[in-house]
Formats: C-alpha cells, structure tokens, sequence
C-alpha cells in the first residue's frame, strides 16, 4: 500500500491527508469499528462489514490491523486538520491556539478516553500506525509554524518559528498522553498558551 502524502498549498495553510477514495471508506469504517470495540478487541472482518466489503477487498488496501490503524489516524487527523486550517481565517493568534487545542488535543484526549480501551492504544500502535501518527504531527507543526511566522516576540528572541511550533506541537501532544484526566490537561495547556503568546507577542 502506498502511504499517504502530506500535500501543501504554496502557502502551507491548508493541509490536506489526501487519500484515495477507496483508502478513505475504509479508515472511515476502520475508525468507527476502534471506537466501538476499541483498538484491542477490533478485528478487521468487522471493518470488513462495516465497510460492506470482502475481507480480501480490505486486504488490498490495508494490509492488516495496524495499517487501517494508520488509515484511521490520517483520515481523522487530516479531517480534523484541514477543517481547522480553513476556521483560521480572520482570527487573531489566541483564537487560533484555543481552536488548535481543543480540536486536535483536547478532542484527541476525549476519543481516546472515550474508547473501550484507552489503556491498549500505545501497545497496539506498530510501524503503520506509528507512520501515520509521525506523519500527522508533521502536519500539525507545519500549520503551526505558518501561525506562529514573523511574529515580533519571536523575530526578537531570534526563535525559529519551525523549532518552536515543534517545542508547542510536542508539549502539546506529549502532555495528551501523560494527562490523568482532562482537567489537568486544561491546567497544563493554559500554561503553554500563555507561555506561546508572550513568547509570540512579546
């Protein structure tokens, strides 16, 4: 199967995980099947039906468990990504840091914890889906990136915008998975948005 690409406009705004439409049905079946029963217990016979497809026809185009896995990272992710890139437009910096971190990382958190279960997902995850997660996140920064360009803070504080968007991507994330529960990821990202504004804003 050949893996999704990360296409940019010229401006790098708009992220689209393009995927073939046969690729996209079945992450779409793929992912309500994981929220179902929960990446563990999920077999991909009942992606198969979910998709109203053969098993052999899923095969074609992921390979196993951990490949729709991945289909269903992109898919969700890239959905997510490319909605939240067009919201942008015409707000200010904190509007697009609260928008960013409700719907990729608080929400992030809420569909893994709302799962049957959470606690399998980081043993499930093997080279497909470990992919695909590297591979959205290199989406998330570079969008982040395109926000956080030119601002004086960091023009001043001679801070790379790239370098920076991955320090806030990666707290961002990082904190996603070490959070107990939601309330203490909304303590720690309260504290990096306002670190990333009077970094940014300076």
């Amino acid at each position: 199967m050949n893996f999704v690409k990360l296409l940019f406009n010229e401006r790098t705004i708009i992220v689209n995980m393009e995927m073939r439409e046969t690729e996209k049905k079945f992450a779409v079946a793929a992912l309500a099947v994981f929220k179902r029963f929960g990446v563990r217990k999920a077999t991909m016979e009942e992606i198969a039906a979910e998709a109203g497809v053969s098993k052999p026809t899923l095969y074609a185009t992921f390979r196993n468990k951990d490949a729709a896995l991945g289909g269903a990272i992109r898919y969700a992710k890239g959905e997510a990504l490319r909605a939240l890139t067009a919201d942008w437009a015409g707000k200010s910096l904190p509007e697009k840091l609260d928008m960013f971190l409700d719907r990729l990382v608080l929400a992030g958190f809420d569909m893994l914890h709302d799962a049957p279960d959470p606690e399998t997902f980081e043993k499930a995850v093997g080279e497909h889906s470990q992919a695909a997660i590297d591979d959205t996140r290199q989406a998330e920064v570079s969008a982040v990136e395109r926000v956080l360009a030119e601002k004086k803070g960091l023009i001043s504080y001679t801070i790379d915008a790239s370098s920076f968007a991955e320090f806030v991507v990666s707290s961002a994330m990082n904190a996603k998975r070490q959070a107990q529960n939601r309330g203490e990821l909304e303590s720690y990202l309260k504290v990096l948005k306002t670190l990333v504004l009077r970094a940014a804003e300076t």
